[in-house]
This record gives structure tokens, C-alpha cells and sequence, in this order.
């Protein structure tokens, strides 16, 4: 299929959208087509995709998801299917995300030629989420020292505050003996806080 003929069956506010990468592959996924802005955004990569493996703007990690979604398009003619990939940003090997939808391309007489992949960039999306994921693990850890390590510190200078109370049961040194231990436990309950307050917004160590 010339690209004129496939320029025929692409709505042209996709083949010139300033949002959307448009591509098109054959049936062994190489690029047969690929619109301006896809074109630009990943120019470092090639200077030109037909004919080129689709492999070539893909994390290697991602063409299996790639391969079974394809299977499904196959399985659905009729239906779109999305997946998240991640594309390459540069040639220092970094990667950013965008969510796709792939669906069977078909020609004039409605036979499937290839695969229709529309996408676009969700980095910012990604990065909120996991900021989202990174908080839910923070305040899970806040939960776990509060009902723990707090509790447990308490417990013991109340225990050591209520014993050093009873005056007539201590000698000095007993009673020296035990400030020095509730000193102690005040000084590593005043860290476990610390190191809340820290985890809270995000400065842990290590």
C-alpha cells in the first residue's frame, strides 16, 4: 500500500495533530507510516521509520505487552486496546511513558493490513502517581512506628517514671540508675519522631 492510499484512510486532524503520534504497521511491525509529530519527537532515532522495526522506539522491556495487545486487536477487529509503553527520550538511554491505543488497520475492502497505534506522552501522570505510591509507603511505615516504636518507648518511661516514684523502694544509685535509663528512652523516643517527621515529607535516610 502506497502512503498515498494510507494517507486516504487516516483522519487528517490525526495525520496533523499537535497531540497525538500517529503510526501504522505492517503485519511483521515495521513502521509503513508515522505523522509529523511522532516524526519530530523521535528524530534522534532515525531519519526515517518506514520500513523500520517498531523495536527501534520501544523499551525492550515493553515489546511482549506490545506483541500480546496486537493478538488481541486479531482476536477483536472491531475494538481499540490500550497499553502503556515507554519510548525513548534520548540517546542516553532514558525512557518517559505514554499510553496507546492499538487497533486493526484495515484497507479499502476492510482486510487487515496492520496496526493502528495512536498515543501520547503520560510522564507527568506517572511521576504523580508514584509520588502518590511513595507517600501511601510512607505514611504506612508512620502507622507502623506509632503503633510500635512510640508505644513501646512510652511504655517504659511510664514504667520507669512510676518506679522511681515509689522513693522508699530506691537507693540513690538505684534511683540515679533509673533517671539515667528514662533519660535514655526520652532521647530514642525524641529520634523515633524525628525520623516520623522526616519520612513525612519524604527526607528519610538511606
Amino acid at each position: 500500500m502506497t502512503q498515498t492510499e494510507i494517507n486516504q484512510l487516516l483522519p487528517a486532524f490525526l495525520r496533523n495533530s499537535s497531540t497525538y503520534s500517529l503510526v501504522v504497521t505492517d503485519l511483521a511491525g515495521k513502521y509503513v507510516y508515522v505523522n509529523e509529530l511522532f516524526e519530530k519527537r523521535f528524530s534522534f532515532l532515525c531519519a526515517q521509520f518506514v520500513g523500520e522495526h517498531i523495536s527501534l522506539a520501544i523499551h525492550p522491556e515493553d515489546l511482549a505487552k506490545c506483541d500480546a495487545v496486537v493478538e488481541q486487536c486479531f482476536l477483536h477487529p472491531d475494538k481499540a486496546f490500550p497499553i502503556e509503553i515507554r519510548k525513548p527520550s534520548n540517546v542516553a538511554n532514558e525512557y518517559h511513558w505514554t499510553h496507546w491505543d492499538f487497533s486493526l488497520f484495515k484497507n479499502a475492502s476492510g482486510e487487515p493490513i496492520g496496526i493502528l497505534c495512536l498515543g501520547h506522552d503520560i510522564t507527568v501522570g506517572k511521576e504523580r502517581e508514584n509520588k502518590i505510591v511513595q507517600q501511601d509507603e510512607r505514611l504506612k511505615q508512620i502507622t507502623w512506628q506509632q503503633s510500635h516504636e512510640v508505644r513501646r518507648h512510652m511504655v517504659n518511661i511510664m514504667g520507669l517514671y512510676n518506679l522511681i516514684k515509689k522513693d522508699s523502694v530506691l537507693t540513690e544509685s538505684e534511683k540515679l540508675e533509673q533517671l539515667d535509663s528514662l533519660l535514655q528512652e526520652t532521647k530514642e523516643l525524641d529520634q523515633i519522631i524525628h525520623a516520623i517527621v522526616e519520612r513525612s515529607v519524604g527526607k528519610e535516610k538511606g
